[in-house]
């Protein structure tokens, strides 16, 4: 009976897998027929920006900054990813439309039109169209990578500049970036020329076949975690943790090394004190554990430590150790925002500029609830596109993009707002925290000195004078 079976399973297993190739067929034509449409609304938004053939360089990149926001916003993803598909679109709707027929009719996938589109943009245009034919023609059968590798071989035979020189240009791409990970953990990585790349490598790798001590005299890390370890140690200050104490690569005691970085770390009060392992948040990653958060508060001094409450969350007070009235200001905001607080946008606040929601041309306040982060280039699309934002109640932004839909970004780390008079007025008379007048059945007895007060905003914020804490 199992060998009877054969066929009709063999016949099933044909039939899923010819399914399979037809919805990638159709995926990919659908891919295609996305392109065009964003070709085609890239155009419509430029007339809503009321930009044209004779409009200025500035304008007509501000109506396509503004476009690329509109898309990302609408899909939900990161504005580098908008920007590559109106890139993508308009080049294929424009100079690569064989490229394009290939996509809509299923024969080529979207990352090997984009291999096309990357390869064929670094030649001189007029080389551009041959390109496209030969790469179209030989690759039609071949893999991703197989398709890249051809791809690339065919790029260095078409280009007219030697490429020592294009070497000397690509030079000055050079850049490192930090990408978070998850469990405390981050990728660093650095494109530099392959020659400094590769020996940096064969020095690591020197590093690594070398076993270190572990103060006991034994080295269980693996090759790799030895070669993670000297690269971190190299950056960090030019030492090497496992090195002799006479060593001149010996470490410093700050788990830092030489360098003193200015950056936020949230902790809750109590895992300050050690009486709680709850997570504090490093500004820049995100959640850090709670024994990283303890080593970091007490070996770095240029560290902004900012104390919540250990129950409700709420900011209890930060350090005031570069304490400025502007200063105290930017410093709430910072904690509060997080970061930039256009749709969809990731860079930390540290990085961004401080905006009147309402411009103070207009007549607005420079108070928190009128300023929010924006990077520059939010910050620019706000004052010179159609996009609108107005601040509501507790530091939320209603955003209107200029094809008038509306979006809500509210605070990372909202403070709370001050209780009204008459709660605590009613606090007094009880002998207890406004909180614990409204929530009276909650257990307030604690032993601490910090100020736990419902309203843990600066004074500006409440409109009172304090002295600054020492």
């Amino acid at each position: 009976m199992a060998l009877t079976a054969i066929p009709d399973t063999r016949t099933a297993l044909d039939a899923e897998l010819s399914a399979i190739a037809e919805l990638d067929r159709s995926i990919r034509g659908a891919q295609a027929e996305q392109l065009r449409r964003v070709e085609r609304a890239r155009r419509l938004a430029s007339e809503v920006e009321g930009v044209d053939e004779l409009s200025t360089f500035t304008q007509r990149e501000f109506a396509t900054r503004a476009f690329i926001a509109e898309l990302a916003t609408s899909l939900t993803v990161h504005e580098r990813t908008a920007g590559r598909m109106v890139g993508d679109a308009e080049q294929l709707t424009r100079r690569f439309t064989a490229t394009l027929q290939t996509l809509a009719d299923g024969s080529m996938c979207l990352g090997r039109v984009r291999t096309v589109l990357e390869f064929a943009s670094q030649l001189p245009v007029e080389a551009q169209p041959e390109f496209e034919r030969e790469a179209l023609a030989r690759g039609a059968g071949d893999t991703p990578s197989a398709f890249r590798r051809r791809a690339r071989r065919l790029r260095e035979r078409m280009h007219p500049i030697e490429a020592v020189e294009r070497h000397e240009v690509a030079r000055a791409e050079r850049s490192v970036v930090l990408d978070p990970a998850p469990d405390g953990r981050a990728w660093l990585s650095i494109h530099l020329e392959a020659e400094r790349g590769i020996a940096i490598m064969s020095r690591l790798d020197a590093f690594a076949d070398v076993p270190g001590s572990d103060g006991e005299g034994v080295d269980t890390r693996t090759p790799m975690q030895r070669k993670t370890d000297a690269a971190a140690d190299l950056l960090l200050g030019g030492w090497l943790h496992d090195a002799p104490a006479t060593s001149p690569l010996a470490p410093p005691t700050s788990p830092l090394g030489a360098v003193t970085p200015k950056v936020y770390v949230t902790v809750p009060v109590m895992t300050l004190l050690g009486a709680s392992d709850e997570p504090a948040e490093l500004d820049g990653y995100g959640p850090i554990d709670a024994d990283t958060a303890r080593r970091l508060a007490a070996h770095a001094p240029s560290f902004q430590r900012i104390l919540t409450h250990p129950e409700t969350g709420a900011y209890l007070s930060y350090g005031r150790t570069t304490y400025r009235v502007p200063a105290d200001l930017t410093g709430y905001l910072r904690v509060r925002d997080g970061g930039c607080r256009f749709p969809g946008c990731s860079r930390r606040a540290g990085r961004c500029d401080l905006d009147h929601t309402t411009d103070w041309a207009h007549g607005a306040h420079t108070s928190h609830q009128n300023l929010a982060h924006l990077c520059r280039k939010h910050h620019r699309l706000k004052h010179q596109t159609a996009w609108h934002v107005t601040q509501d109640t507790g530091g939320e932004l209603r955003w209107t993009s200029p094809a008038g839909r509306e979006y809500v970004t509210g605070p990372e780390s909202p403070f709370r707002e001050k209780p009204p008079p008459e709660a605590s007025a009613r606090a007094v008379a009880l002998g207890c925290s406004a909180t614990d007048a409204d929530h009276p059945d909650t257990d307030t007895d604690t032993d601490t000195d910090t100020d736990t007060d419902a309203n843990p905003e600066p004074p500006w914020a409440a409109g009172r004078t304090v002295a600054p804490a020492a």
